[in-house]
Order: structure tokens, then C-alpha cells, then sequence
């Protein structure tokens, strides 16, 4: 007896086997990134288990941050980056730098404006205008 296949396009997201997302950033220093993270993204620690902080949502449906250990942050290494998409991007900006992070530069390029920045760990993110 033969499989019944699935003719769904591949790129359509319904055929997507992806159920959660999570973001993983790496650290030197896991508890003061994950302080920062904890912080600057309103979450809350689900868990802990070495080499790993897990921080989620309170109330809102994104996705898990994980925070994980390293023993050095590698510049060949590619990493993925965090787009805090937010309503008053200046304020946000001056929050965050409240909790450690560093303006590196302000980008303005097809029409809108966002902010790079790094957390305490040397970790890069944008903060972005709001969609």
C-alpha cells in the first residue's frame, strides 16, 4: 500500500513542519544577558538549565528567547539578529541604553529610520518603527 502524498507547494507556510520558534543568542556572561533580555523585551524566565536561560511572553503570543552560554563570542560565527519593532523608537532606544545596550548607528535606507544597537554582551539587535 502506497503513501498518500502531499501536494502542498513547499513554500506555502501551511506546509511548514515548523510548530515554535525560538531565538538563541549567544553569551559569555549568561545572567547578565539574560537580565538584559529579560528586561528589554518585557519576558520572563520559564526556566533554567545549563547552558541555558529560557525567557518567554507574559500575555502575548512571540517567540522564546533562549540565551545560552558560550565560552567566547566568535566573529566568524553568523548570527541572527533580534527587530524590536516598536512605537517611539528614540524612547525605546534611551530605555535600552538604560539597560546596558550601545547605540552603534542610526540607518536611514528606503524611507525609514532604525537604530543598531548591542547588549551588554556585544550582541547586535535594531530597534525599528513600529508596522
Amino acid at each position: 500500500m502506497s503513501e498518500a502524498k502531499d501536494h502542498r507547494d513547499p513554500g506555502d507556510p501551511a506546509a511548514s513542519g515548523v510548530e515554535s520558534l525560538e531565538i538563541t543568542i549567544d553569551a559569555v556572561d549568561l545572567e547578565a544577558a539574560a537580565r538584559f533580555w529579560e528586561a528589554a523585551l518585557g519576558y520572563r524566565r520559564l526556566y533554567e538549565r545549563a547552558p541555558y536561560v529560557v525567557l518567554g511572553p507574559i500575555g502575548r503570543n512571540w517567540p522564546r528567547v533562549l540565551v545560552q552560554q558560550v565560552p567566547a563570542l566568535r566573529a566568524e560565527k553568523s548570527r541572527v539578529h533580534l527587530d524590536l519593532r516598536v512605537r517611539d523608537p528614540g524612547g525605546e532606544v534611551r530605555r535600552l541604553e538604560s539597560l546596558g545596550a550601545s547605540l552603534q548607528e542610526v540607518v536611514t535606507e528606503a524611507g525609514t529610520t532604525w537604530t543598531v544597537m548591542v547588549d551588554p554582551g556585544g550582541t547586535p539587535f535594531c530597534v525599528c518603527p513600529a508596522r
